[in-house]
Formats: C-alpha cells, structure tokens, sequence
C-alpha cells in the first residue's frame, strides 16, 4: 500500500509518520511518500523520518519526491496538508479583518474566507491529477478550512473523498477524561459543519450518560479544566455541548478585543515551526518530540491512521468525519459536506441519521453553509459577486459595506494567490 503526503515538508509530518509505525505489520508492504515544494523542509523532515523509521524497526518504505505526478502514481490513499501561501498569507487573513473589527482566524470568518479561496484551486488540480494517475485513491483532507475544501473535491471531481479533523477526536478525548476511560470507550453524537458542531449526546461504552457527562462537565469549571464559563454559557442556552470555535459565533465582540490585543497566531506558529525545524535537524533526534505539542493538532496522526485503518478493512468503527450530507440532516443539501459521525468497515461507510437541525441553532449553520457553498462557487468560477455574497452572508460579518471593504483589502493582499475575481 502506498501513501502519499501532500505537504509532507509540514512540521507535523513526523506526528502522522509516528502513526503508522502501530500499523505497518497489517499494511505490508507499506510504502509512505512525502511531497513538498519546498525543497529545504522536505530534506529536513525527511532526514528526521528516516531516523524514527530506523529507530522503530518499521518495515516501511520510504520515499520523498518534488514531483507530484511521481508522488501520486500507483497510491492508495492522499493525505492533504497544504498552507497556500503559508504563515505569511495566514497572517494577513488574521491582521486584515481584526484592524476592522472582524474576526481573524485562519478557518472562521474572512480569514477562513481568504484561505478557502486561496486553497481550493490548488487542491482541485491535485485532485485532479489523482483522478487520472490513481482514480481508486482515497483523498484524506486536514487542509483548513476542512469542510469548505472537502466539498470543493466531492462536487467538482470524482474522487474518494472525506475531510478530517481532530476537533471531533480531542473532544471525544476530553469526555474520556472526564471518566478515566480510553478515548474510544466514548462515542459522541455530534452534527454540522466543520468547526461548527454541537454535541447532542455522549455514550459509554454504549450507555447514554449525556445529562451526567453534561453536569460534569459544568463542575469542570472550578478547576479550570476542559472548559471556560463561555462554554458552560452556550451549554445551558442550546443544551448542547459546543466545539471550542462556537465562541467566536456567540461571543464576537470579546474575542475581536482579545485576538486584537495579542500576536497574531501566525506569528507565534511562525516562531514554533522555525524552533522545531532546528531541532529536526538534530542528527541525534530519532522521536517525535515533546516540542511538537506546541504546534497544536494534537490526537492529528490518530485520526488519520483510524480512518486509513478503517477504510482498508484492518478494522472498523465510529469516527467523526466531513463528509456528504446524503440526508442525514434533511434541512441542508443532500449534496453538501458535513460533519457527523460515521461507522467504517473497509468500502462499507453507514452515516449516523442526524434528522433536522435544532431551532437554536438551524439559523447560525444555514448561513454558514450558505457561505461555504458561495465561496467555493466563487473559487471556481472566479466570481466576485460569489465572494462578496459570501462574506455578506457570513455571521461573523452579515454586512455587505464591510464585506466589500474587506474583500477589496484581501484581493490586493492576495493577489498572487486568489483567482481573477471578475
């Protein structure tokens, strides 16, 4: 089996390498293959990757390459992990709208807006190309904004497609915290969109335990663990435990004042990815390091190698995944991603019925996906009256004067990376 990395001069690249290192007896032979464009990080993640094989005695092929054709030759299963335009581009997607009053953040909002648009016409080329070097190949998306990407892949090419992303697993993490159990001993029923999920029940071992694990939860606050007073806050009012980007949703203006009065995010990933990427270097290095955690994606190469390991048959079970509505939430489109649980076994894949969305929140996930669909029609038809609908239909903008000044501040600083917007 061979599995190609797209972006595998990431500095999360040794995490998911590590992943597979549990795996490679059942995947003999396995055969792992990391592209980049970048020619001096790719050599450093390389050289790292070589060394934690070595250490781990892993029977794994091992093979880079700045040639895509050859990187998607013959594969079976795609990881995507790009940064269009990297920390740099990132950083203005956060600057640009906070110095107006709107949220920056690299998934959420129009900096989300921003990286979706810069991303999606790269990502349909690539898949492209797989659908004519590997057809039967499965696409894995973590590339960010997750779901707006993996709906791009699923209505303009043919591919095998799902998006992942490790919200829905550290979650499911935080709750066997909660009970001192192995995380796949909890299976939580979440609905929507990626980066917009609420959690309706949790079970244990199978056992409905929502209304305890809820109370738990808010005694959680004392301590400082797991949740912040905002989240106890959206819990009480919607009944349902929210993912930890809701708050930018449901308390707007204090997260502009607080993102406004620190370092960008970019710039703090910026430093880490330069830190660790001097420690890669080490020739004594042959682990993954403790350093990584500082990155963020944390549980990311479990998510991954579950679904691989899922969808190859080696065994099967729930997972929370972007994916084809198919009408499980009959009030959003059939044809549309989003985020549910699902249970895998090899090629079989049986969506959790979700039924219709709760009133407390339909209002809030229909403009969001109202938006994403907007804005993956203006990527593709380079439509600039897409794109400022978009922004104006998004709730963390619901302004067409400020989606049209923002969206001209993002062009001109986007403009060797977004389409021709006309």
């Amino acid at each position: 089996m061979k599995v190609t990395v797209i972006g595998g001069g990431s500095t999360y690249s040794p995490e998911l390498l590590e992943g597979f290192f549990s795996l490679w007896k059942k995947l003999k032979p396995l055969k792992i293959c990391l592209y980049d464009i970048n020619k001096d990080r790719l050599r450093i993640i390389a050289n790292l990757s070589k060394r934690m094989i070595e250490k781990s005695k892993s029977e794994i092929e091992f093979v880079t390459t700045l040639d895509l054709d050859e990187a998607l030759s013959e594969v079976d299963f795609v990881v995507s992990q790009i940064r269009v335009g990297g920390q740099e581009a990132r950083f203005r997607d956060e600057d640009i709208p906070l110095k107006m009053g709107l949220l920056g953040q690299e998934t959420t909002g129009p900096g989300g807006f921003a990286n979706a648009l810069r991303t999606i016409p790269v990502t349909l080329n690539i898949a492209r190309k797989i659908e004519k070097l590997a057809p039967n190949a499965w696409l894995i998306n973590f590339t960010n904004p997750s779901g707006i990407i993996t709906e791009a892949v699923s209505k303009y090419t043919s591919l095998k497609t799902i998006g992942l992303c490790n919200v829905a697993i550290n979650l499911q993490n935080e709750f066997a915290h909660l009970y001192n159990l192995p995380y796949d001993d909890v299976f939580i029923e979440c609905f929507g969109l990626n980066h917009l999920t609420f959690i309706k029940k949790v079970f244990i071992r199978g056992k409905d335990v929502t209304e305890e694990a809820f109370k738990r939860i808010k005694g959680q606050i004392k301590n400082g663990i797991m949740v912040s007073e905002e989240d106890i806050k959206i819990l009480e009012s919607i009944n349902m435990y929210p993912n930890y980007y809701l708050k930018y949703f449901y308390f707007r203006e204090k997260e502009v004042e607080e993102l406004s009065g620190k370092p960008r995010r970019a710039e703090e990933v910026s430093k880490i990815e330069e830190d660790l990427l001097e420690l890669y270097k080490d020739p004594n290095l042959n682990t993954m390091p403790e350093e990584l955690k500082k990155r963020g994606g944390a549980l990311y190469s479990t998510a991954a190698v579950n679904l691989i390991s899922h969808l190859t048959g080696i065994s099967s079970g729930f997972q929370v995944i972007n994916i084809t509505n198919k009408g499980v939430i009959p009030d959003l489109p059939e044809d549309c991603v989003v985020e549910i649980p699902v249970y895998i076994e090899g090629d079989r894949i049986h969506r959790t019925i979700i039924g219709n969305l709760p009133l407390e929140v339909k209002g809030t996930v229909h403009a969001v996906k109202a938006y994403e669909q907007l804005t993956i029609e203006a990527a593709v038809e380079s439509s600039y009256r897409k794109a400022l609908m978009a922004l104006t239909q998004h709730p963390l903008v619901s302004s067409m004067s400020l989606a049209e000044e923002v969206l001209k501040k993002l062009i001109e600083a986007n403009k060797d990376y977004f389409p021709k917007l006309v």
